[in-house]
């Protein structure tokens, strides 16, 4: 994904490094939804994770894929858990 948050900053990724700052919001909240507001108006990443997706078929990359939560949209909201939470749940 193109982007990352460091507290009210929003910066573009450069490898695993944080490149250019994008913007800072006045609260670490308001950077939250400054990001996803990012994310949402990129079809790129969305496409991105499809492809990766398709590429992968082996049964590890498959095993959430009928679950509920593993849509796109879905693994892109930070506040919806992820499919495999469950599961690690479970294990505690």
């Amino acid at each position: 994904m193109p982007y990352k948050r460091k507290g009210k900053c929003v910066y573009k990724k450069k490898g695993k490094k944080l490149g250019e700052k994008v913007g800072c919001s006045t609260s670490a909240e308001k950077a939250k939804k400054y990001l996803k507001a990012l994310y949402a108006n990129t079809n790129e990443n969305i496409e991105e994770v499809n492809e990766y997706f398709k590429n992968n078929q082996d049964s590890d990359y498959l095993k959430y894929d009928d679950h509920p939560l593993s849509s796109v949209e879905k693994l892109l909201d930070d506040d919806a858990p992820a499919p495999w939470d469950e599961e690690y749940e479970k294990k505690e």
